[in-house]
């Protein structure tokens, strides 16, 4: 979940909550020709929703300017977040696990909506399944990071996803294969995280598995090794295409590339050393230059917040009212994620309270002098939103405590501890004749 405790997994959930009934909005954008997306997830089914597009009148869509504006873009994401909770109204509606996977969400002639389902296959590969095919029921889910990267166990063993549930990201996928081959029939699969499996659902591909993408980010020590890892992979006719530091990640087996979809395969070398000379080695001098200051964050899921939450059910008469820990941080983060402060403003408010935890300071206000009381021996508490349960449940803030705890004495002089003393300043009022 967004910015929760990395132990608030759905695996944590499938044991602690009704998982059965909660539901996920593992993403979702806005495309001014074709509509609003939304992509769920519920208890291991995906459903994708497509509402009608937002265009707001007096907006030149071919002016970059006008359309992403501060005040334009706000409106956008008013309308968005409009449909998703028209969607929560319609939790106990939605059709899972059938073979749609699509829908239509059709506004009627009195206001109301409905949907349309229907079923669309998107990742369309680029060559034949080349490994095993798995089920996508057979493998756990354990955390999504949103509707493309994904987390699970397969066999006991810890696995990542590379899901294609749209149009944009199942070309990805597709190229992901086909990328994996090339390097897998050059003998150079060792230079990547192996791809274990190809995931299909109701008898399509759907998305690629391979091992956990896990590694330290790379730094300027790192450069021999990497330089020499590219020169041996394209002495073998490979061009990586996509060498950002990002993309580079150092193993306990050594140097490891991401982002295979980009991996082309030359016979001609010298058409190939042409091309290496802007994508592989001017990128790598731009990587290892003097304004590499600091390790670069890579693309892996396991690096990266969870941008999923929940779309709490709304209160039913026949349904009981129950809550937890975890449901309460589920309505905490729904309701932040819909508030106007998240919509009128590009920061994410989660993310700026999780920060504020970290450097110390309070999540409520941004007052700069907010917080002043410290000073006076006080503690300060914060809610343990994002520390582990073995940890302590409450993070000090301030340690200076008083040595000697005195009653207040008016006749003696006054300190920092004495909050009612009147100010030794005298007030100068102007004469009449000034």
């Amino acid at each position: 979940m967004e910015y929760a405790n990395r132990d608030f997994t759905i695996r944590k959930l499938r044991r602690t909550t009704d998982f059965e009934n909660l539901t996920f909005r593992i993403g979702g954008y806005t495309e001014h020709d074709q509509g609003r997306f939304y992509h769920l997830w519920k208890n291991g089914e995906v459903l994708s929703i497509q509402a009608e597009p937002y265009r707001r009148q007096g907006i030149d869509y071919s002016d970059e300017r006008q359309c992403w504006s501060t005040k334009n873009f706000s409106s956008d994401k008013e309308a968005y977040f409009y449909l998703q909770e028209v969607l929560q109204t319609m939790l106990d509606t939605l059709q899972f696990g059938t073979e749609n996977n699509w829908a239509h969400l059709v506004r009627q002639k009195d206001n109301t909506y409905s949907l349309v389902y229907t079923r669309k296959e998107f990742v369309r590969l680029k060559c034949p399944v080349w490994t095993k095919k798995v089920n996508l029921d057979d493998i756990e889910i354990t955390r999504i990071v949103d509707c493309a990267l994904w987390e699970g166990i397969h066999e006991g063993m810890e696995v990542d996803l590379f899901m294609g549930v749209h149009a944009l990201w199942s070309r990805f996928v597709a190229a992901e294969s086909l990328g994996h081959k090339l390097m897998n029939e050059a003998g150079l699969s060792h230079y990547t995280f192996k791809l274990i499996a190809h995931v299909y659902k109701s008898g399509m591909i759907i998305g690629v598995m391979c091992e956990p993408i896990i590694g330290r980010r790379v730094c300027p020590t790192d450069r021999a090794a990497v330089f020499a890892a590219v020169a041996d992979i394209q002495r073998h006719g490979i061009l990586l295409g996509s060498l950002f530091p990002h993309d580079i990640l150092i193993t306990r087996e050594g140097v490891r590339f991401l982002n295979t979809s980009a991996v082309k395969y030359y016979k001609d070398h010298d058409q190939l050393a042409a091309k290496a000379e802007t994508e592989h080695w001017a990128e790598l001098a731009k990587t290892f230059g003097s304004r590499m200051t600091g390790p670069h964050t890579p693309l892996g899921s396991r690096t990266r917040d969870a941008l999923s939450y929940v779309i709490p059910r709304l209160p039913s008469p026949g349904r009981p009212v129950y809550t937890t820990p975890e449901l309460a941080l589920m309505q905490f983060v729904w309701s932040v994620m819909t508030s106007q402060e998240y919509v009128r403003t590009d920061v994410l408010p989660l993310l700026r309270f999780r920060d504020q935890q970290r450097k110390g300071k309070s999540g409520i206000t941004d007052d700069s002098k907010h917080g002043r009381r410290a000073k006076m021996g006080r503690k300060k508490l914060i809610a343990p939103l994002d520390c582990p349960e073995s940890e302590d449940r409450f993070e000090e803030l301030d340690q200076i405590v008083p040595a000697v705890d005195e009653p207040y004495n008016p006749k003696s002089r006054s300190s920092l501890r004495t909050p009612y003393e009147r100010p030794n300043k005298k007030l100068l009022l102007p004469k009449d004749d000034e």
